[in-house]
């Protein structure tokens, strides 16, 4: 749990950034904080938050509003987690990879299902937006056929002229 760090203990990481990696960065200094997101109800203890400040590779990185009872924290899809031990860091680490691998496996399933919601919509309500393209196409057919039309009118009126 956050709540046992101290200064110069090891903190585990991953910054997600940029490219996922992971740290170690070596804690300078740990100030509680009170916080919480969650309403404090009347005679409940507030959620003690920290404050971590650590050194990542000769740079000082601050995480705020840090669970106390927790043993890993993730600040975002496109930012750090961090963990007070190696073992937590990697079954999280391991729960995004299995998250990430479930999701690409049944793309090809939800790819399938697109076309029969189009299907539904257009049974639901003829010319909705799902079949927006349909429409572009015989839209352009209906102004194509319009166009050769015209061509073939204005033939025959010339050569009716010239029969006259």
């Amino acid at each position: 749990m956050f709540s046992t760090l101290s200064k110069g203990n090891v903190l585990y990481g991953l910054d997600r950034t940029d490219k996922i990696k992971w740290f170690t960065a070596s804690v300078e200094s740990v100030m509680p904080t009170i916080g919480g997101h969650n309403p404090n109800m009347f005679g409940q203890m507030p959620e003690l938050r920290l404050d971590i400040v650590c050194n990542i590779n000769g740079e000082k990185k601050t995480f705020q509003q840090v669970p106390s009872n927790s043993a890993i924290a993730d600040f975002g899809d496109k930012s750090f987690v961090i963990a007070d031990n190696k073992d937590s860091l990697y079954n999280y680490v391991k729960s995004l990879k299995d998250k990430s691998k479930a999701i690409v496996d049944s793309a090809s399933y939800h790819e399938s299902l697109i076309p029969q919601y189009d299907n539904v919509l257009n049974e639901l309500m003829p010319g909705s937006a799902s079949n927006s393209d349909e429409v572009k196409a015989l839209k352009d057919e209906v102004g194509s056929l319009k166009s050769q039309l015209a061509e073939a009118i204005s033939l025959l009126k010339e050569k009716a002229k010239q029969t006259n």
